[in-house]
C-alpha cells in the first residue's frame, strides 16, 4: 500500500499567515446549520512576542505534543508585524515574507506562496531556498527543485545543501546509488545541528523506505529519540511499520506517546486507524476522532488535507467517489510522486483510467 506523508522539509521551516483580511487562512464556506459543532478551541492567554519565538512556536506544531492552535497564535503575529512592514529593517522583512509564505505553503497555495516570496528581491536566508525547494518539490518540479537546493550551497552547511539536492532528485530517479551517495555523507553528522541531522536521516529513511527497505528506514528514525521526531518522519516510521506488518507496534507505541487525540495530527491518526483495522479493530476512540475530524474537512471541501481525506475514504470507511474527489482535489495542488499515486489508485478504485 502507498502512504500519504508530509514533506520532511517542513520539520525545517516554521510558518505563519498572510494578514487575514487579504489572504484567508481557510475557504469561505456557507454558514452551517446551528447545531453543527465546526471545532472548538481553548482561549490562548499567551502571545507572541518576537519572530525568534514564533518561528519556534510554529515548528512546535509539527510534533505530537502541539496543542493545535500554534499557526493561529503565530498568525496573528504576523498579521501584528505585517501593519508595521516598513518599519521592520531588512532581515525582519525577509523572515516575515518567509513565515508567510510557509503558511500558505502549508495549505497547499503554492503559487501564492511563490508570488508572496517575490516581495524580496535577494534572499539572505537559506529558509528561502529550503522552501522553495519544498514547493517545487510538492508541484512535482524536480528542476526547479534542485535548482533552489544549489543556491544553498555556501549559505547554509554542506550536509544540508547535498541532501536537499538528493532529495529532489530522488522522486525522479529512484535509485539505489542515490541512497548510496547520501549514506556516504554520514560522516557530517557528528558536527552537525541536531535538526540538521534528524533531517539527514529522515531524508534516508524515506528514501530506505520507498526503495524497500523498510528495516534500514526503521533504524535511520532510530538515530533520533521517538518523541523527537517530528510528523513527517513519524508518517515514515509509520509506513516502515506496516510494509513489516509491525501493527501492534504502531497502536501501541503511539498509544502510548500521543497525549491527545482530539489535538493529534490527522496523519498520524489515520495510520492509527489503518493498524487498528488491520488488527482487527473496527471501533475505537481513535477511528470515531478521525471520522469526527474527516466529516469537517469533507463539509469545508478542505485542499490542504485532500490526500488524507482521499485516504481515508479509501483505507477506513469505503467511499470510492468520494476518494476520488479528494484526489483530484489534492492533484490540482500537489503533483509530487505520492500525489500521483494516490489519484491512480482512486481511479482504479473507481474503475477509471490511471492515468493521472
Amino acid at each position: 500500500m502507498n502512504f500519504v506523508k508530509y514533506s520532511a522539509l517542513k520539520f525545517f521551516l516554521a510558518s505563519t499567515s498572510l494578514t487575514l483580511s487579504t489572504f484567508s487562512i481557510y475557504a469561505q464556506q456557507q454558514i452551517p446549520d446551528i447545531n453543527t459543532v465546526i471545532a472548538s478551541w481553548e482561549p490562548e492567554q499567551l502571545s507572541i512576542t518576537s519572530l525568534n519565538e514564533a518561528e519556534k512556536v510554529l515548528s512546535s506544531s509539527r510534533y505530537i505534543f502541539a496543542k493545535g492552535n500554534e499557526r493561529e497564535r503565530v498568525a496573528r503575529f504576523a498579521n501584528s508585524m505585517r501593519a508595521n512592514f516598513t518599519s521592520l529593517n531588512t532581515g525582519q522583512q525577509e523572515r516575515l515574507v518567509i513565515l508567510e509564505a510557509r503558511l500558505l505553503q502549508g495549505t497547499h497555495r503554492f503559487e501564492e506562496a511563490k508570488q508572496h516570496l517575490k516581495q524580496i528581491s535577494h534572499f539572505h536566508s537559506p529558509a528561502a531556498y529550503l522552501l522553495m525547494a519544498d514547493i517545487a518539490t510538492q508541484q512535482g518540479d524536480v528542476k526547479n527543485a534542485k535548482e533552489n537546493c544549489e543556491r544553498l550551497v555556501g549559505k547554509t552547511s554542506f550536509l544540508i545543501a547535498f541532501t536537499c539536492m538528493v532529495n529532489a532528485e530522488f522522486p525522479q530517479n529512484p535509485q539505489v546509488k542515490l541512497l548510496q551517495k547520501l549514506k556516504a555523507f554520514e560522516t557530517y553528522t557528528s558536527n552537525a545541528r541536531p535538526s540538521e541531522r534528524q533531517w539527514f536521516y529522515e531524508v534516508l529513511a524515506d528514501m530506505s523506505l520507498q526503495l524497500g527497505y523498510p528495516e534500514a528506514a526503521l533504524e535511520y528514525l532510530s538515530q533520533t529519540e521517538f518523541e523527537k521526531l517530528p510528523i513527517s518522519a513519524l508518517l515514515v516510521w509509520s509506513d516502515a511499520n506496516f510494509q513489516l506488518k509491525n501493527y501492534e507496534a504502531v497502536t501501541t507505541t503511539l498509544a502510548r506517546n500521543v497525549p491527545d487525540i482530539k489535538k493529534a495530527d490527522d496523519g498520524l491518526l489515520l495510520k492509527w486507524a489503518i493498524a487498528e483495522r488491520a488488527q482487527g479493530v473496527t471501533s475505537s476512540t481513535v477511528q470515531s476522532q478521525l471520522s469526527k475530524n474527516m466529516e469537517i474537512r469533507v463539509w469545508r471541501e478542505d485542499s490542504s488535507h485532500a490526500a488524507q481525506v482521499a485516504m481515508y475514504f479509501l483505507e477506513i470507511e469505503q467511499n470510492s467517489p468520494l476518494a476520488l474527489k479528494f484526489a483530484e482535489i489534492n492533484w490540482q495542488y500537489a503533483q509530487a510522486l505520492s500525489d500521483k499515486k494516490l489519484l491512480e489508485r482512486a481511479r482504479k478504485a473507481n474503475g477509471e483510467s490511471t492515468n493521472a
